[in-house]
């Protein structure tokens, strides 16, 4: 049997009206995901400059030593191979060799910890890169259940007039009860309705 138009209208209106309050929920839902999202950014974001303005400075500061262990190594060296050229005395040749020694081992630590440090940075900068592709993500979801919400718009609409003139044309006692239920449902639907307009959802 045919499904009459009454019947085939009130099952596009239970599915349309089930299908709003999924969008509804999903919408509260993802505002309060990206808001959510947005607030750890923020936080994320702070943290992330702070670590790498210090990463930065401590990178300067070891390039300087670097520099500077180099230059030091460098006029060691130059005084050493003058005093051999001199052949100065052996303990002062033995002095110097120790210090280059020392400083080949304090270049290498220099060394290791500059590249640790910039290390650190670029798994920040990584970080940072990954929570803005979440963000954007959570946007782009939230779109697409905007989207989805206006295709259903013109439904649920021509819902709301035929249950409204319904509910304004007859008394409750004189309806079916599945008339009285959708009638009911269309009720409860109108104050959640209004009450999201007052909040601005």
């Amino acid at each position: 049997m045919h499904e009459t138009e009454v019947a085939r209208l009130k099952r596009l209106l239970n599915e349309a009206t089930a299908r709003e309050d999924r969008l509804e929920s999903r919408l509260a839902a993802a505002r309060e995901r990206i808001e959510t999202t947005r607030t750890k950014m923020r936080r994320q974001a702070v943290k992330h400059r702070k670590r790498e303005r210090h990463a930065q400075r401590a990178i300067i500061d070891r390039v300087h030593t670097l520099v500077a262990t180099r230059d030091r190594l460098a006029s060691v060296t130059a005084d050493l191979e003058a005093a051999a050229s001199n052949q100065n005395d052996r303990t002062d040749l033995e002095i110097a060799a120790q210090q280059i020694v020392d400083l080949q081992k304090r270049l290498a630590t220099v060394t290791d910890r500059h590249q640790a440090l910039t290390g650190q940075h670029t798994e920040l900068r990584d970080r940072y890169a990954a929570l803005v592709s979440d963000y954007n993500k959570a946007v782009d979801s939230l779109n697409d259940l905007a989207r989805d919400r206006q295709r259903f718009r013109p439904v649920i609409e021509a819902w709301d007039t035929l249950v409204g003139r319904l509910a304004k044309s007859a008394k409750t006692t004189t309806l079916s009860a599945g008339d009285r239920e959708i009638v009911r449902m269309w009720a409860t639907w109108q104050t959640g309705r209004d009450r999201r307009r007052r909040t601005g959802q």
